[in-house]
């Protein structure tokens, strides 16, 4: 693992847990993904992993946590998943994509041929209730690839809009800016150059000595 890179889990406070979707069957391909299949503790660039951080802390007072069900994405996932959207195979239709074709994942932008997940510094997120760890109520699921799911979408109730906000609001404080199409989705603003990273997830990668550094 290069060395501007850490497990999120050994940088944020004890109010965010980890549940990668894309190491399991519960995503918009309905299998584990290639790159992830060897681990399942989220990885970010450590200044990514660093403002997760002080957003939780922000978060905690007001009685929440968060839930991470995306960080670094190996770049053989946007292969996995484009060869997917080759396929005939429509059995996740319904759930994660039931307004638009295969076609159309791609021709929306929810999923591209690159992602600031490549580059480390994105997380897919949303919040729990502390006192019951529940997750707070969005009006939408992680990868539900449908305009329901834009950060600002007015059909959903006013409470599922304050909670959108109240998330993309305090990510915003912490310098994680969010993907307008999809309320779940952060990302630290690149500064400098950016690299796409193909390392597998691994719960026990050590680092790596440093390689075409990126600046930041």
């Amino acid at each position: 693992m290069p060395q501007q890179f850490c497990y999120v889990d050994e940088v944020v406070p004890s109010n965010v847990r980890i549940d990668l979707k894309y190491c399991g069957s519960d995503n918009f391909v309905g299998r584990p993904i290639d790159g992830y299949t060897r681990g399942k503790r989220a990885i970010l660039r450590k200044d990514a992993a660093q403002a997760l951080a002080q957003a939780a802390n922000l978060l905690r007072p007001m009685g929440y946590g968060i839930i991470v069900w995306d960080a670094y994405r190996p770049a053989g996932a946007l292969q996995d998943f484009y060869a997917w959207s080759q396929t005939d195979d429509v059995s996740t239709k319904e759930t994660f994509y039931p307004n638009i074709t295969k076609k159309g994942i791609y021709e929306h932008r929810y999923i591209g041929l690159t992602s600031e997940h490549t580059w480390g510094i994105a997380v897919d997120i949303t919040l729990y209730h502390l006192d019951t760890g529940k997750e707070v109520d969005m009006g939408g699921r992680h990868d539900l690839l449908d305009p329901s799911s834009a950060t600002d979408y007015m059909g959903i109730s006013p409470s599922q809009q304050k909670n959108r906000r109240l998330l993309r609001d305090t990510m915003a404080k912490a310098g994680l800016r969010n993907y307008s199409k999809e309320w779940w989705h952060y990302f630290l603003t690149p500064k400098g150059k950016v690299r796409v990273y193909g390392f597998p997830l691994n719960d026990s990668l050590p680092p790596a000595p440093q390689q075409n550094a990126i600046s930041s």
